[in-house]
């Protein structure tokens, strides 16, 4: 399984970055490759890592949010997170995921 989120901001449908990130077979590693938008810059690859980490899924990450940008990012993250926790995406304080049937959808 693996989510797809897009992030952005000042009402923008510029895709922007666009990162893969999943487990590493060996450990509890985490790799991230940027797949559109050139070299990575740490806003949206910071992220998808992190995500990884949270959900323990594949993460699609979308980033469209400016760098040197750390509250802007932070909120994005935050909310994110909330929705992913709300929809059953993000592991319970035991570390096992509680995998929802629901797509995540959301546009904030």
């Amino acid at each position: 399984m693996q989510i797809y989120a897009w992030i952005g901001c000042n009402n923008s449908a510029k895709f922007g970055h666009l990162y893969a990130a999943a487990t590493t077979r060996l450990g509890d590693g985490v790799s991230v490759t940027s797949v559109l938008g050139g070299t990575s810059d740490n806003t949206g690859s910071s992220m998808a890592r992190r995500l990884v980490l949270k959900t323990g899924l594949n993460i699609i990450l979308a980033c469209n949010i400016p760098k040197d940008s750390p509250m802007l990012e932070a909120a994005a993250e935050r909310k994110l997170v909330e929705k992913l926790r709300s929809l059953g995406y993000i592991r319970s304080k035991t570390g096992e995921a509680n995998a929802s049937t629901t797509p995540l959808s959301a546009t904030h």
